[in-house]
């Protein structure tokens, strides 16, 4: 059967392109998915061991865990003394060693501040994980090198000094910017030297800081040790065990010299470079295949299923056309079994051609990306195949096409050769079968009840929070495992029944298009009533992958939504500067910056609630007096109304805990009395979080009650002290916070300009991370009422969040850095963070979508020209009753519009369901936002049409090629 089996592939090879496309299409992308995971893998292995630098081996506890445990006489348990890290520097064969201990420090240049992660230098500077470009390592006490990015923001070059300190007080804004720090544990450096972080370990963290042993040993007790008696009896060597790493000599037995180290140590362990990453990738990956490979692999078998599709069609129609040949073969003696291994075994060799091509196409794409040091997220992209890389797609696309042959080899033995040498009728008797019609309605019934109980879960928990709160952590994701089974029980329904629904569907489109398009039209909608399995299994491969685009950009949409809603609350405004500068020129300074579409200045008054009748707790904060103009704009929509209401003092809900006590709680409509203070800017800040010292002495403070408790700015619960206590804590704040060039003492505060006010409490998602204390807002009729002239303001700004996040940061840092006294404070990195991290994950699920999407177009085409093939006497009758090659061009157009906007409209209805089903129970507790994604939808459908119309082009110029009376004859 061979001979005869490839001279019927050969015969038919045209019609198997594009079940061959489609195979390749699916194994190019498995063999990239996986040339991708190996490139993971290298990456994370350099990354894993990036901290080993120049080293061979690393010396860390057994139990990383344990390195920080503390003994009963309050030691650490695991130093590097009774470890025996310590000792590794001094066996025989050891080149170079460096303890690995990181802290973060604030370092303090004469123009500005950062924060950088600080680490030893190695005994002999050859196994550092970052590499010298200028100067020299440290080699004394007071000396650092540090990273080349960190210097440019400090500006500083080698041989300028710099302050260290791992007990920065960030509160001290002044201090922040001089090199001179009044704390005497601080450590001033000069800088010898420059380094570049080759792998990027430390950039996240502000950058690197090299020092001796000496000044690492000097940060930690100022930061862990601190005023204890022992600390001059505190060594290097009762550090905490970490790491160590070490190089062999040249020479040395490496083998010989770790069984040396491993025999000093207690409870640690020694592993080489290679031994390391193994380690971590074993805890990454549990053992088995990359997490992100095997996130990406799901939609590489995903697209092999739609090709599974396109496969048994092509198949199962060949198989029709040979129904003469095969019942032949049977004639002349081929047995059943014979039959049935022939079309096996010409799936199996289809798969194995177009599976090679495809593999092969990969692995080229993958190396001429290599060649091109071309970088995908930051990461070059490097060409390492391995076996599975090649072997893995060839099989699992040859085992599907195999698989996808079967039933087409199933329906070849059914037949007897008497019954299979009558005409062939191109049009399908078959009739769906009542048990998987029974079935098909069964996991609808059962997805679509599932799928209530997931919604109706969802909606009790968004509208009680504390049931929630308050369930089991297997009842707060019993609604998304609901809506996950559902969404999968409903789908698999709808395509085991889509033998029944689509050509309903397509029916009903079809009434239409035979409206619209005439003779054309009317043809093509009685073809796909013709052949209802074919155009059914098409539509189901097209359904699948419009399904999928449409969950996922759903999701996406309502995900971000909500996201940005969530952010409105906790991050009312994009930026604010704060600055003493009040003039107009700061405010015009501010709107110039490149990324600011608007800014305006909002006065801002300090404000105290006294504990009232109503008992409610004692409280500070900053009032903001917000124009009407700056709803939507500098600060979002939270406030339920564009026009602030006069009377009214708008307080966010985040911080109602604060105002509550243990026998009241702040509510909508709840009157308050409030006093509110003209502070000067230069001082606005401190006057606000020192208000129970500043505002004790003053005429407006509350009398005292000695024994009841109320909750304090920071949450704690404080006890209310007298006016003695008041006055005493007034001149202890006083004298450790303010200075005579701090301007207006702390006292004076009390002399400020006031005024009382009783206002009504409307609650609102109003938060700012500016904010002294808690924040409020009122309207400028309020604020006016209170007959106070505003003595600070801050700057908001409304900015364009499009641009790169870096960009904006570098653009309004340099601003702030030019006004005085600025502080820059802004929740648009956060924004923009949540939205692209959202706008990454869709785009990139979209992009592993498209192999499938663009499998089930080549479907659409591939049952265009089946269609062709099995209708050429048709299409000649037509031909010689009058219709025009282009009337017969329209026709086969108007089938693929029909096949492939009914897909879509359905597969948009049902993505679209599915995306705000998972979005509901994803974020279950949470209002979610509905957002349809009508644009993507849009996009779909137009890209589907755009598709089918082209997909039609080449079955159309076959359909006319052959002229009528040629066509009229018997064709096998």
């Amino acid at each position: 059967m061979w001979p005869i089996t490839r001279g019927l592939m050969k015969r038919s090879r045209r019609t198997l392109v594009p079940a061959g496309i489609a195979i390749a299409i699916g194994s190019l992308f498995i063999c990239a998915t996986l040339l991708l995971g190996n490139v993971l893998d290298s990456t994370s292995t350099k990354n894993f061991t990036a901290r080993f630098g120049g080293a061979g081996y690393s010396v860390s506890l057994n139990n990383p865990d344990d390195a920080m445990n503390v003994g009963n006489d309050g030691s650490l348990e695991h130093t590097l003394k009774n470890t025996g890290m310590d000792q590794v520097s001094q066996v025989q064969g050891v080149d170079d060693t460096r303890y690995s201990l990181e802290q973060y420090v604030h370092v303090v240049s004469a123009n500005n501040t950062r924060s950088l992660t600080v680490f030893e230098v190695s005994a002999h500077h050859s196994i550092m994980p970052v590499e010298l470009t200028q100067g020299a390592w440290p080699g004394k006490a007071g000396e650092a090198a540090i990273d080349e990015d960190a210097a440019k923001s400090l500006d500083v070059s080698t041989g300028d000094t710099l302050t260290i300190d791992s007990d920065f007080d960030y509160s001290n804004t002044e201090s922040s910017k001089s090199s001179e720090s009044s704390d005497p544990s601080a450590i001033t450096i000069t800088v010898t030297g420059i380094t570049h972080d080759t792998d990027d370990q430390y950039s996240l963290s502000g950058g690197s800081l090299v020092v001796t042993p000496d000044d690492m040993l000097a940060l930690y007790k100022q930061q862990n040790v601190g005023d204890d008696p022992a600390a001059d009896q505190f060594t290097h060597s009762d550090l905490p065990a970490s790491t160590i790493y070490y190089s062999v000599a040249k020479g040395a037995d490496a083998s010989k010299v770790r069984d040396d180290v491993s025999s000093k140590l207690t409870g640690a362990k020694v592993q080489s470079r290679s031994e390391a990453a193994d380690e971590r990738l074993r805890e990454m990956n549990g053992g088995g295949i990359n997490p992100i490979t095997a996130a990406i692999l799901a939609f590489g078998v995903l697209a092999m299923f739609v090709a599974a599709l396109v496969i048994a069609n092509t198949f199962r129609v060949l198989v029709t056309q040979r129904r003469r040949t095969l019942a032949l073969l049977r004639t002349i003696g081929a047995s059943k079994s014979q039959v049935h291994r022939s079309v096996l075994t010409e799936g199996t060799l289809l798969g194995l051609e177009y599976s090679a091509i495809g593999t092969a196409l990969s692995c080229l794409v993958v190396w001429i990306l290599d060649l091109a040091n071309v970088k995908i997220a930051g990461s070059p992209v490097e060409f390492i195949p391995s076996a599975s890389s090649i072997l893995v797609p060839i099989v699992f696309a040859t085992l599907i096409t195999l698989l996808a042959s079967t039933g087409a080899a199933r329906a070849a033995t059914m037949v007897s050769p008497m019954e299979a040498l009558r005409p062939i009728d191109a049009t399908e008797k078959r009739s769906v079968k009542a048990g998987r019609a029974v079935f098909s309605v069964l996991l609808l019934a059962a997805g679509i009840g599932l799928a209530a109980k997931a919604i109706t879960q969802a909606n009790h928990y968004a509208q009680s929070p504390s049931d929630l709160a308050a369930a089991s952590s297997s009842a707060q994701v019993t609604p998304l495992i609901c809506a996950i089974l559902g969404a999968m029980l409903s789908f698999i329904g709808l395509a085991l029944s889509s033998q029944v629904w689509v050509p309903w569907v397509l029916a009903g489109l079809g009434k239409l298009v035979s409206l619209i398009g005439g003779a054309s039209g009317t043809v093509a909608a009685a073809n796909i009533r013709k052949n209802p399995r074919r155009v059914a299994a098409t539509s189901t491969a097209l359904l699948i992958g419009v399904t999928l685009v449409a969950t996922v950009a759903t999701g996406a949409s309502c995900a971000t939504a909500t996201v940005n809603k969530m952010l409105d609350s906790h991050y009312t405004v994009d930026a604010s500067v704060t600055t003493t500068d009040q003039s107009d020129s700061a405010l015009s300074t501010l709107k110039a910056v490149d990324g600011v579409k608007n800014a305006t200045r909002i006065p801002m008054y300090a404000v105290q609630g006294l504990k009232n009748s109503d008992g409610l707790a004692q409280f500070y904060g900053t009032a903001y007096v917000v124009p009407d103009s700056a709803i939507g704009v500098e600060v979002a929509d939270v406030f339920g109304t564009k026009t602030l209401k006069d009377g009214t003092i708008y307080v966010s809900n985040t911080y109602t805990n604060y105002l509550s006590s243990s026998t009241a709680s702040l509510t909508d409509g709840q009157q308050i009395d409030l006093t509110f203070k003209a502070a000067p800017a230069e001082n606005f800040y401190l006057g606000v979080y020192e208000g129970t010292a500043a505002w004790g002495s003053s005429s407006a403070a509350q009398e005292p009650e000695e024994s009841e408790e109320s909750p304090s700015q920071d949450g704690s619960e404080t006890e209310s002290s007298d006016s003695t206590d008041s006055d005493s804590a007034s001149s202890e704040t006083h004298d450790n916070s303010m200075n005579a060039a701090d301007g207006l003492a702390l006292d004076d505060y009390a002399s400020l300009p006031s005024a009382d006010k009783t206002l009504t409490v409307q609650l609102t998602d109003f938060a700012i991370t500016s904010s002294a204390g808690v924040p409020m807002v009122m309207s400028q009729s309020t604020a006016k009422s209170l007959g106070l002239d505003s003595k600070a303001s801050e700057i908001w700004l409304d900015l364009d969040t499009d641009q790169p996040a870096s960009d904006l940061v570098d653009n309004l840092t340099k601003a702030a850095d030019a006004l005085p006294q600025a502080q820059l404070d802004g929740s648009f990195i956060m924004r923009t963070l949540f939205n692209r991290v959202i706008n990454i994950a869709m785009f990139t699920l979209f992009a592993l979508l498209s192999a499938a999407l663009l499998i089930a177009l080549v479907g659409v085409a591939n049952t265009l020209s089946l269609s062709v093939i099995e209708r050429q006497r048709e299409s000649a009758t037509l031909r010689a009753i009058g219709m025009t090659a282009g009337q017969l061009r329209a026709s086969l157009a108007w089938e693929a519009v029909l096949i492939s906007i009914g897909a879509g409209i359905v597969g948009i209805i049902v993505g679209a369901f599915y995306g705000w089903l998972g979005s509901i129970t994803l974020f279950v507790g949470t209002d979610v936002v509905a957002a349809p994604n009508w644009s993507v939808y849009l996009g779909v459908l137009l890209l589907s049409l755009v598709a089918a119309l082209l997909a039609s082009i080449a079955p159309a110029r076959r359909a006319i090629k052959v002229p009528p009376v040629e066509a009229l004859t018997e064709a096998d």
